[in-house]
């Protein structure tokens, strides 16, 4: 089996000049997380994702940097206005300008073994898939994250999954004990 086999090969992509609020929309109306940026010959050139987004949200006393602050932030006196705020700031500029370092991005082949392909996704401790290129212009033919790796290889060994029968399965709610 290789990342060919497992990959999301339907990979919504996006130009580098689409303001970050354009891009938003479309991950809400596609329900993705992440946005490969593709040049005007379909090459890849950087990752716009959720968590970016999510970073840039953050109180200003939250952002001095990604691994300095590891204390609570309740303190900070932040509402929905402040959020709505920031967003407007931020959805006028380029994604280019918002793009996950590559650093942290992780890349691999159609063809890699899952083997490698487990061993790239425990090396990035973020949700971030591993971009799947193919071709010398480094074009996207999908990714992987650790649910498709997850779901395809359950799916490959325990066959079809069931439908949940309606007497199996009970809504959660408020007055069940033991669910906080």
């Amino acid at each position: 089996m290789t990342a060919k086999d497992i990959m999301s090969s339907e990979v919504y992509t996006i130009s580098p000049d689409l303001t970050v609020g354009e891009a938003v929309l479309i991950m809400a109306r596609k329900k993705v997380h992440n946005l490969p940026v593709v040049d005007a010959n379909g090459s890849f050139m950087g990752l716009f994702s959720l968590r970016r987004i999510t970073l840039a949200l953050m109180p200003m006393a939250a952002q001095i940097g990604e691994d300095v602050m590891d204390f609570e932030l309740a303190f900070i006196g932040d509402d929905s206005d402040d959020y709505l705020r920031r967003l407007k700031q931020i959805g006028d500029q380029p994604v280019s300008t918002m793009l996950e370092k590559k650093q942290k991005l992780r890349f691999c082949s159609p063809d890699t073994p899952i083997p490698h392909l487990l061993q790239l996704l425990s090396e990035n401790p973020m949700t971030l898939p591993v971009l799947v290129l193919k071709g010398e212009n480094q074009h996207v033919a999908g990714m992987v994250s650790n649910w498709d790796v997850l779901t395809k290889i359950a799916l490959s060994l325990y066959g079809k999954p069931v439908q949940e029968d309606a007497a199996d399965s009970k809504p959660n709610s408020s007055n069940d004990e033991g669910h906080a």
